[in-house]
């Protein structure tokens, strides 16, 4: 068979969909001829010899398509040492053995209930999944009490969330018959609560529940009645069934339909919402210059590298082994950014402390790489970094955004400095003398982490293929901060 991307064969040979499969992949998983595969490289499964988790690439199966209604307290995750039940746990052997693998499309959280789809279908699963498409979903959500006229109002407007704003399509209250029809789809029954009915077209994590939270309307429980033009129907708390031939191409339909509005909209001139990658080495003047071109263009900004920073400050703070790369995992769910007024990233919390002044200490200079190169932590905060991305118009920053994160940037860009000159930047900004055994140090220092970053097994730096070059070495900030307004305007202008 012809090469193709990695993350593209995992998914046709049904071990993830390809969005999952470039986790694995970054999380040091998969092999390549006994080497660690690079997300977006070339391979031939007939040529190369690919492993995962030590295992051969399995044969391909016939695709299956299954529907699942998920009760609240399983965990759509296929693989979970600390769940209880999975999933797949809920899937006949005989389905299991006919497909080989199989895996959700989208996410429903374990306390959530209702439609999950599963499938070894990896290009389906990306068409319904990724959030570029902007496939429906609508939910049944129960409240304890109704809403007041103004958090209604404020979810209609949108709630600002890390991602981005928050919308929702509709918002309505539930009708007395569809609320009877739920009560045969969920255990227990629907009674005691006021239901509403919402629909999604972004797909951002526990998006529903987070901003009913933030209006003083937490959701009590929530169940999914409808992907695209597929209804839950007919199917108990727990039940599988194989999807309809028909139903399965009109889904594939639909998302074929939203992604071709979106290129009739940016062909009609509309303003495009770019996702730009900004990558380069430690101390580049990433975050600087990311966040002063998005102001000028009006774009988020995201530095990446702040969610590292911060895991390392809260992995010192716990006394956490930093070698323990399944330990600083279990610790990123704790970590947050917030943005300020406008709309910069920049702002890091743990829980409702504010620590955006300690994660720049020196500690956290010093120990971040190694906290960086555990691939259980780049495979935990990847889906993380793409949900910021999700909504566009953004300028993300890091070491590995054009490489792994976001492969498919719109426009990537490298931030191109010699280690000396941004030796110099630093010792400038902490006030060292140029020469001095402080400056020294900074040098030693960036030298140790460039080595650290580059040769690391799991996302090595390296320019993202495509990428434009941005000379900074030599330029004041606000030149530089020119070049990549210009850079990204001129990607604007493109079809």
């Amino acid at each position: 068979m012809p090469e193709a991307r990695i993350q593209k064969v995992l998914a046709d040979a049904g071990i993830a969909s390809r969005r999952a499969a470039e986790v694995l992949v970054a999380a040091g998983r998969v092999r390549v001829d006994g080497r660690p595969a690079l997300i977006g490289e070339r391979v031939d499964p007939a040529v190369h010899a690919i492993t995962v988790d030590g295992r051969p690439l399995p044969g391909p199966s016939a695709h299956l398509h299954l529907v699942l209604n998920k009760p609240a307290g399983v965990t759509s995750t296929v693989r979970d040492r600390h769940a209880e039940r999975t999933v797949l746990d809920l899937v006949p052997p005989a389905l299991l053995a006919r497909a080989g693998r199989l895996y959700p499309v989208g996410r429903l959280d374990r306390d959530s209930e209702g439609m999950l789809l599963l499938t070894n279908d990896g290009a389906w699963a990306e068409r319904l999944g990724h959030p570029r498409y902007g496939v429906e979903r609508e939910y049944a959500a129960g409240l304890p009490r109704p809403l007041t006229e103004e958090q209604a109002r404020r979810l209609g407007e949108g709630v600002p969330l890390e991602e981005g704003l928050a919308r929702v399509v509709t918002l309505r209250e539930a009708t007395e018959p569809e609320t009877a029809k739920l009560a045969p789809l969920v255990w227990p029954g629907p009674e005691g609560l006021y239901w509403y009915r919402v629909t999604l077209a972004q797909g951002w994590r526990r998006q529903l529940r987070r901003v009913f939270a933030a209006v003083g309307a937490p959701v009590a429980r929530l169940v999914r009645v409808r992907i695209g033009t597929l209804r839950l129907e007919d199917l108990r708390p727990g039940d599988v069934r194989e999807m309809a031939p028909r139903d399965r191409e009109r889904l594939a339909n639909l998302a074929r339909a939203t992604a071709d509005e979106v290129a009739a909209t940016v062909a009609a001139g509309a303003p495009r919402r770019l996702v730009v990658s900004l990558d380069g080495p430690a101390s580049s003047g990433k975050s600087s210059v990311g966040a002063g071109a998005a102001s000028a263009l009006g774009y988020r900004f995201c530095d990446t590298g702040l969610l590292y920073r911060a895991l390392t400050w809260l992995a010192l703070a716990r006394g956490t082994d930093l070698e323990d790369g399944v330990a600083l995992a279990a610790l990123v769910p704790e970590i947050g950014l917030a943005a300020d007024a406008e709309g910069r990233l920049i702002r890091v919390r743990i829980g409702r402390q504010d620590v955006s002044t300690e994660v720049h200490g020196a500690r956290v200079d010093r120990e971040v790489s190694t906290v960086a190169r555990q691939p259980e932590v780049r495979a935990a905060l990847l889906p993380r970094q793409r949900d910021l991305a999700a909504a566009g118009r953004i300028i993300m920053a890091g070491r590995d955004i054009g490489t792994v994160v976001l492969p498919d940037a719109d426009l990537k860009l490298w931030l191109q400095v010699s280690v000396e000159e941004r030796a110099r930047r630093r010792a400038g900004e902490r006030g060292i003398v140029p020469g001095s055994p402080g400056a020294v140090a900074i040098l030693e220092d960036l030298q140790r982490r460039d080595e650290v970053d580059t040769t690391r097994a799991t996302a090595p730096l390296r320019v993202p293929p495509g990428a434009v070059i941005i000379e900074s070495d030599g330029r004041e900030l606000d030149e530089t901060v020119a070049a990549t307004v210009a850079a990204i305007r001129a990607r604007e202008e493109q079809p």
